[in-house]
C-alpha cells in the first residue's frame, strides 16, 4: 500500500532493432520513458532527435478510416437495453491475442464495402434533396395544363412567366386593364409572392413589360417541357425509388453490423501500434545508436532486463538503477489493497504524491469513508446503497475502474449504515439502536464531530512527523509536528477545563504544556532565515498559524449540520405522507408516490453533500498539514481501450 519503487534505466541500442524492441516492450507494457529531447545535460552530445516514420502517416489513415465505418454501423445497430450491455460488458483480450485478431482480419476489404455503401446513401439522398427543391420550384405552376414547350411556341404571342409582391397584386391588375391584348391570371401565391401568367401580343408586350416592371416583376424561367403536375409525378416516383434504394442499402449495413467486434479489435490495435511507434520521438540517436531513458517498477526489473536482451540478441547496454528518493523525474504508480485502490481516484484529483512522499490513499480511505456515513446517517439509505451497489458488482461484467467507482460507495453504504444505527434512523423514523437522539442532543453530536475532526487533523500531523523521521530529520518532527501536538492539546484542555470539571493537576499542567509548544514554535517555525530578527518574526508568524486550525476544528461541524439536515428533510416528507394517508385511499396512493420519489431525492442530495464536503475535508483539513502532491502519472506502453479490455 504505498508508491511503487522505481529503477531508471539507461539503454542503447541499434537503430534497426527500434521497431522490434517496441514492440517486445509494449507486450511488457510496464515501461515510462522519458523525453530526452528536454534533457539539458545531453545538449553537448552529437545527438539527433528520432523522427517519426513516414509509416505513421498510413497508420493515422487506417485509424480513420476504421473510426469512420465505426461511426456509421453504430448508426444501424440494433440497441441492447442498459442492462443487458452492462451485464455483458467489454470483451476480455491479452494483449497478444488482440495483435493476432486484428492481423486475421481482412479489415481493408470491410471498411470499403461499409464506406461505399454510406457513400451511396448520402449520394441518394442528395438526389432526394434535389428533386424535392425541383418539385418546390414547380409547384407553383402546377395550374398549367398544358406542356411548357407548347406555351413556348407561339409566334404572335409572348408568354410571360414570373412572381409578383402580394401586395402590388391589384396594381397589377389594374394597370392591365388598360390593354387591349393581354391576359394575366394568378396561379398561386404564398406569404410574399403572387405566382403569375401573363400573356401579350407582340404589339403590345412594351407596354405589358412595362406595367410589370413597376411592379416589381420577376422573371421566372421553367426548365421542363412537359406540364408541371406531370413532370412533379415523375419527380415523386423518382424520390420513391431513391428512397428504395437508400433503404436495400440501410439493410446491407445492419448485416454487416455483425463485423462491429472485429473493426473494434482493429481500431485498437492500430492505436497501439500509432502509440508504440510515436513513443520513439522521446529518444535521441546518431546515425546507428539510440540513446533511450525510462523507469520501470524495480519489481519487474529482471523481467524487463531479460526481455531487452532476448530481443536485441544482447546487442546493447543497458543499465539499471533504483531512483533515488528525491527524484523528481521518477513517475508515480500507485499500488493499494481492493479498499484503498477504491479512493485512488479522490488522490488523482487533488495531485498524485511526489515520489519521495506518501501514498496518502490508504490513510484518507478509512476517514473519508467515516465521515460520509456520518453525513447522510441512516440504516434505510446504507441498505439502499449497500444492496444497489452489491448487486451491481455481483451481476454487471464490469471493468476495474468501473468496479473501484462502486466498491468507493459499497464501502460508504456500510458506514451509512453504522451511523444510521447510533442515530437510530430508518428513513427518518425512530428504531431502537439509536445511541443518539439528532432531536435534542445537538450539542453532543456537535462535540463528538469536532472531536473527530481533531483526531483526523492529529492523524495528518503524525503522517507530516513520520515523514520527517523516515528522511532522517527526527528534530523537524520535533519542531513541526511535536510543538503543534504540546500548543494545540495544551489549548483544548484548557478551553475544556474552563466549563468543564478537570483535575486540577491536569488543567496547570495543560497550560505550561501548550506555552512550552507556543514558545518552541515561536523559537522554530523561522529556523530557515539566516538572521535572529527574521527567525523571531518567522516564528511568531507561524505561531499565528493556530488561528488556522480554529477554523479547521469548526469546519467539522459539517458532519452533525448534513447528518441532521438530511434526517430533517426525510422526517418533513414522512410528516407529509402521514398526513395524506389519513384523507383515505386516494391520499395512500399518492403518499405512496410521494415517500419514494422524495426520499430518492433526499438520499440523492444526502450522497451529493456528502461526496463534496468529504472531499473538502480530506483537500483542505487533511492534506493541508503534510501533503504537497505533484508528482507524474506513470505512462504504460498501452493505449487506454475503448471498446475492449485488455490485460
Amino acid at each position: 500500500m504505498a508508491i511503487v519503487k522505481m529503477s531508471k534505466f539507461d539503454l542503447l541500442a541499434f537503430n534497426s532493432d527500434r521497431e522490434n524492441l517496441l514492440h517486445e516492450l509494449q507486450k511488457f507494457n510496464y515501461v515510462h520513458f522519458l523525453d530526452l529531447k528536454e534533457d539539458v545535460s545531453l545538449e553537448d552530445y552529437d545527438l539527433n532527435t528520432v523522427e517519426v516514420p513516414e509509416s505513421i502517416v498510413a497508420i493515422d489513415e487506417k485509424i480513420a478510416k476504421v473510426r469512420n465505418t465505426l461511426e456509421i454501423l453504430s448508426k444501424y445497430r440494433k440497441k441492447e437495453s442498459a442492462f443487458k450491455t452492462m451485464q455483458e460488458g467489454l470483451e476480455t483480450f491479452e494483449f497478444t491475442e488482440l495483435e493476432e485478431r486484428a492481423l486475421q482480419i481482412e479489415y481493408d476489404t470491410i471498411c470499403n464495402e461499409i464506406l461505399t455503401l454510406n457513400r451511396n446513401i448520402d449520394e441518394l439522398g442528395q438526389g432526394i434533396v434535389k428533386s424535392n427543391a425541383d418539385i418546390s420550384e414547380l409547384s407553383p405552376w402546377i395550374k398549367l395544363d398544358t406542356p411548357i414547350k407548347d406555351l413556348e411556341s407561339f409566334k404572335q404571342v409572348e408568354l410571360i412567366l414570373g412572381t409578383i409582391p402580394r401586395k402590388l397584386g391589384q396594381k397589377v391588375e389594374d394597370d392591365l386593364v388598360t390593354t387591349e391584348h393581354t391576359y394575366y391570371e394568378v396561379l398561386s401565391e404564398d406569404k410574399e409572392n403572387l405566382y403569375v401568367l401573363v400573356m401579350t401580343s407582340k404589339d403590345e408586350n412594351v407596354l405589358s413589360n412595362e406595367i410589370l416592371r413597376n411592379c416589381s416583376f420577376s422573371n421566372v424561367k421553367i426548365d421542363i417541357e412537359g406540364e408541371p403536375a406531370l413532370e412533379i409525378a415523375k419527380i415523386e416516383d423518382n424520390i420513391k425509388s431513391l428512397k428504395e434504394k437508400i433503404s436495400e442499402n440501410e439493410i446491407k449495413l445492419e448485416n454487416l453490423t455483425e463485423e462491429l467486434p472485429d473493426l473494434q479489435i482493429v481500431y485498437e490495435y492500430l492505436m497501439n501500434r500509432k502509440l508504440r511507434i510515436t513513443s520513439s520521438e522521446n529518444f535521441l540517436a546518431t546515425d546507428t545508436i539510440n540513446v533511450i531513458e525510462g523507469y520501470i517498477p524495480t519489481d519487474m526489473s529482471e523481467e524487463f532486463t531479460e526481455i531487452v536482451k532476448k530481443t536485441l540478441n544482447n546487442d546493447c547496454y543497458i543499465e539499471l538503477k533504483e531512483a533515488e528518493k528525491d527524484d523528481e523525474e521518477a513517475p508515480i504508480l500507485l499500488k493499494n489493497s481492493k479498499f484503498a485502490r477504491a479512493f485512488e481516484s479522490l488522490t488523482g484529483m487533488y495531485a498524485l504524491p511526489k515520489y519521495n512522499e506518501v501514498d496518502p490513499t490508504p490513510f484518507l480511505a478509512p476517514f473519508y469513508s467515516f465521515f460520509f456515513g456520518m453525513m447522510v446517517a441512516d440504516v434505510g439509505y446504507g441498505l439502499m446503497l449497500l444492496v444497489c451497489t452489491f448487486l451491481v458488482l455481483k451481476v454487471f461484467n464490469l471493468t476495474e475502474t468501473q468496479k473501484d467507482t462502486i466498491r468507493f460507495f459499497y464501502y460508504h453504504s456500510i458506514f451509512t449504515i453504522l451511523w444510521g444505527l447510533i442515530y437510530g434512523s430508518f428513513f427518518s423514523f425512530s428504531i431502537p439502536t439509536g445511541i443518539l437522539d439528532t432531536g435534542i442532543q445537538y450539542n453532543e453530536i456537535l462535540i463528538i464531530a469536532i472531536i473527530f475532526g481533531i483526531i483526523h487533523i492529529y492523524f495528518a500531523l503524525g503522517i507530516n512527523a513520520y515523514m520527517s523521521i523516515r528522511d532522517g530529520k527526527p528534530l523537524d518532527a520535533l519542531f513541526d509536528v511535536g510543538f503543534w501536538y504540546m500548543a494545540l492539546t495544551g489549548g483544548i484542555l484548557l478551553l475544556v477545563s474552563s466549563v468543564a470539571t478537570l483535575p486540577a493537576n491536569l488543567a496547570a499542567i495543560s497550560k505550561y504544556v501548550m506555552i512550552i509548544g507556543m514558545v518552541g514554535i515561536v523559537l522554530t517555525g523561522g529556523r530557515q532565515s539566516s538572521s535572529i530578527g527574521g527567525r523571531l518574526v518567522s516564528g511568531l508568524y507561524s505561531l499565528y498559524g493556530i488561528s488556522s486550525y480554529v477554523g479547521d476544528f469548526v469546519s467539522y461541524s459539517r458532519l452533525m449540520a448534513l447528518g441532521l439536515s438530511g434526517g430533517f428533510i426525510a422526517s418533513a416528507i414522512n410528516d407529509m405522507v402521514g398526513m395524506l394517508f389519513d384523507t383515505g385511499i386516494i391520499g395512500i396512493i399518492f403518499g405512496i408516490v410521494v415517500f419514494v420519489v422524495g426520499q430518492l431525492f433526499n438520499l440523492f442530495l444526502s450522497l451529493l453533500s456528502a461526496y463534496v464536503h468529504s472531499i473538502r475535508l480530506t483537500y483542505v483539513e487533511f492534506f493541508g498539514k503534510f501533503y504537497e502532491g505533484g508528482g507524474t502519472a506513470f505512462k504504460t506502453l498501452r493505449n487506454k481501450a475503448k471498446y475492449i479490455s485488455i490485460k
